[in-house]
C-alpha cells in the first residue's frame, strides 16, 4: 500500500484541506492502493520528515518571522488575477471543490513570496505533499495535472 501524507496545520487551513481533499478524490477515482492522511506540521512524524530534508516544518508565518516580513492576506492584486484561473475543465468528482480552489488560488498568490523563500529560511512550508516518504511539493497547492502525474506513477 502506498502512503500519502499531507503535512499542514491543525485544524487544516483551506490550502491543506484542499490538497488533502483533491489527493483523496484522485486516489479514489484512480482506484489506487493508497492511504491518504493529513498530519499536523508539529507532529513528531512531520518533524522527522522535515529533518531528513534539513528543514524545520512550519507555515508562511514562520517564514515571515524568520525573514522579518509581514504576511499580507489582503492583497487585492490576487483577487484581480483570479480571472486567469480556468476551472472549466475540472473533473466531475472535483467540481464540489471549485469554490475552495478559488480561495486557495488567492491565498497561494498572496503567500508566493514566502513559498519561494521557505527553504532559504530553513522551513518546510505547509502544505507539504509526501508520497511514500518522498517530499514532492511544499508551500502551495500544486497543479491538478502535477498531482495526477505523481499519482499515476503509483499505478
Amino acid at each position: 500500500m502506498n502512503r500519502i501524507v499531507i503535512i499542514g496545520t491543525q485544524p487544516a487551513c483551506p490550502r491543506c484541506r484542499l490538497l488533502t481533499a483533491v489527493v483523496s478524490e484522485k486516489v479514489k477515482d484512480m482506484e489506487l492502493d493508497a492511504e491518504v492522511r493529513h498530519m499536523a506540521y508539529s507532529s513528531e512524524e512531520a518533524v522527522a520528515i522535515a529533518k531528513k530534508a534539513g528543514l524545520t516544518p512550519g507555515t508562511a508565518k514562520d517564514v515571515a518571522r524568520i525573514l522579518d516580513r509581514k504576511v499580507d492576506l489582503h492583497d487585492k492584486e490576487a483577487e484581480r488575477d483570479l480571472e486567469t484561473l480556468d476551472l472549466t475543465g475540472l473533473e466531475p468528482h472535483l467540481q464540489p471543490l471549485a469554490q475552495l480552489m478559488r480561495e486557495v488560488w488567492i491565498l497561494d498568490h498572496r503567500l508566493r513570496f514566502f513559498e519561494n523563500k521557505a527553504q532559504e529560511a530553513g522551513i518546510l512550508m505547509t502544505p507539504v505533499l509526501v508520497v511514500n516518504g518522498k517530499i514532492l511539493h511544499q508551500g502551495s497547492m500544486p497543479g491538478l495535472d502535477k498531482i495526477g502525474a505523481w499519482l499515476s506513477e503509483l499505478l
